[in-house]
């Protein structure tokens, strides 16, 4: 075994379960609750991230991807929403981290189905007829479920009996797997080099294009149906910000082109910058609605 496919069905796999696996280890069953506690944020959030949100990326896939592969590797990574990462911009933003979570881990069970399919139509419809790779759907869904499902699971479990030691592993976990999304990037752009090459600006424009749209429309959704304001930072967070581990294990273990990955690489780096922009102006609405709050309790004790 070379050192490249070593890395696509070792390294990735293994780096995607112990990302999960901190995932679990956040959960909590007030988390699951959250569902029922607050149905219309967390509905809002799922429409965004697993029904708009593919339909953006093939759209602009349409429209802007200079290759069938670049477009290909958008539907994909759009299909793989939310990750460990949005709840992490979150919590810095002072959003409302528990739906961030809630949705984390709905979408963590959802994509098992919904990332396989969209992949296969992604593939049928951008990809000459005998020119796609197969796609076992069945055997996609078994190795998602394994390597997302499964260790979620098992730190819901290690969180449940072991409350203490479970809280000392998160930071850990939360550095391993940024060190870990950071290799990820690194040698996925190395292996893709040629192809950043020849169509960097072009899948810049994708990228950047389905980063700005997405969050975009995670914000508007969150107004359109008049959510608070920590509501609408999560979701916009939720919605624009990928899973690139996920991302990643389905275009290099699972389909082993890297070509597909360029617009994920691209997307990483463009996705730190606008995060972090998002959090300047999320701080700044807060603290203005927590104002206006103020002055209307004001107003009514008056």
């Amino acid at each position: 075994m070379d050192l490249v496919s070593f890395f696509y069905t070792q390294v990735i796999p293994v780096g995607l379960w112990i990302v999960m696996l901190g995932l679990g280890l956040a959960l909590t069953p007030g988390d699951i609750k959250n569902i029922f506690v607050m149905p219309k944020a967390v509905s809002v959030g799922l429409m965004g991230q697993l029904i708009l949100l593919p339909i953006l990326a093939f759209v602009l896939s349409l429209l802007l991807a200079p290759t069938p592969a670049i477009a290909v590797g958008a539907i994909v990574l759009a299909a793989c929403p939310g990750g460990v990462t949005s709840n992490a911009y979150t919590f810095a933003s002072r959003g409302d981290v528990a739906l961030s979570v809630t949705l984390t881990a709905v979408t963590s069970f959802i994509t098992v189905f919904s990332v396989p399919f969209i992949t296969y139509l992604a593939l049928d419809y951008f990809l000459e007829a005998g020119t796609a790779p197969q796609l076992p759907i069945g055997e996609i869904m078994y190795l998602l479920a394994k390597l997302t499902v499964i260790p979620v699971a098992i730190g819901m479990v290690i969180r449940h009996i072991w409350s203490d030691k479970a809280k000392q592993f998160i930071e850990a976990l939360r550095t391993a797997t940024f060190l870990f999304l950071l290799v990820l990037i690194v040698t996925g752009s190395v292996l893709a080099i040629d192809v950043m090459k020849q169509y960097f600006f072009q899948t810049a424009a994708v990228a950047l294009s389905l980063n700005i749209f997405s969050m975009t429309m995670g914000f508007g959704l969150g107004w359109l149906f008049r959510l608070p304001v920590p509501q609408r930072i999560s979701i916009t967070y939720e919605v624009g910000v990928q899973n690139i581990t996920l991302a990643s294990l389905v275009v290099l273990t699972v389909l082993q082109n890297e070509d597909y990955f360029v617009v994920a690489v691209v997307y990483a780096a463009i996705m730190k910058v606008t995060a972090l922009g998002f959090m300047y102006f999320a701080r700044k609405w807060l603290a203005r609605d927590e104002l206006a709050a103020q002055q209307r309790a004001d107003a009514a004790a008056a």
